[in-house]
């Protein structure tokens, strides 16, 4: 698959990975970045010299999406690729979390997701298009003090598995990519809790040229060439084995963070 003279869509687009898919995706395409900081976005248009299209949208506002639904409809007369790549990471003890910190995380990393899907899904069914979910290692193996983030990764592990299933008569193709720890000022942000599992961290701009090299060659599930592939195949077969690891460093965790 040729990812050339398309009109693709990027959300999340100023910071981290989304970044990456822009500077790797600009020379040969239209590009549509959304984002929450719109200064950011112009800014790396400014440095790519490129004039891709500027959108301020919070994914989480499904107003803020019918208003960038709308804007580029009136732009464009096909959207060939929708990036979900927007979403928030977050650690730290489950029971310690606000009603409103577990809302904002699940409503961008899982409702957002969906709802720009659904919204642009009928440009995509005409254009035989194709949807790349951004998920994450700890959608398929969830680890403690991550649980909200966690379970919105597998939520959208299953959504991807399921519109692919569905779609794919139509034409339209589904990707789900998994990268594993990101070098990011999110993941800087969760350091906190992260350096106890002593993670294996990629920079985004590894990550994003796995992915699109990934789905030149039509693989709908994108995860690291790296030892987690391993540890996913563990999880499967001997769970009993992740969850012994995970809960003495879970222990840990606790005595030297929250232990009063």
């Amino acid at each position: 698959m040729q990812i050339e003279n398309k009109n693709i869509i990027i959300t999340g687009a100023g910071d981290g990975i989304g970044k990456e898919f822009v500077k790797i995706l600009s020379p040969k395409n239209k590009l549509i970045l959304l984002g929450r900081d719109i200064e950011k976005l112009y800014k790396l248009n400014k440095e790519l010299n490129r004039n891709n299209y500027v959108l301020k949208c919070d994914i989480s506002n499904e107003e803020d999406i019918n208003l960038a639904y709308n804007a580029i409809n009136n732009k464009f007369n096909k959207i060939d690729f929708l990036f979900n790549n927007a979403g928030i990471s977050s650690a730290k003890q489950f029971d310690q979390y606000s009603a409103k910190e577990i809302s904002e995380i699940l409503n961008t990393n899982i409702l957002g997701t969906i709802l720009i899907t659904k919204k642009f899904m009928n440009n995509l069914l005409q254009s035989k298009g194709c949807v790349v979910n951004i998920g994450s290692m700890f959608g398929d193996i969830a680890h403690p003090y991550y649980s909200i983030y966690s379970t919105s990764k597998f939520a959208i592990r299953g959504f991807s598995d399921s519109i692919r299933r569905e779609y794919a008569h139509h034409g339209v193709k589904v990707f789900y990519a998994a990268p594993r720890a990101t070098q990011t000022k999110a993941l800087e942000k969760t350091n906190d809790i992260g350096k106890f599992f002593k993670m294996n961290i990629d920079t985004p701009d590894s990550i994003a040229k796995h992915i699109i090299k990934s789905i030149k060659k039509g693989r709908n599930s994108i995860y690291p060439k790296s030892i987690e592939k391993v540890f996913i195949l563990i999880q499967k077969l001997f769970p009993k084995i992740i969850d012994n690891n995970l809960e003495n460093i879970s222990k840990n965790i606790y005595s030297k963070q929250y232990k009063k």
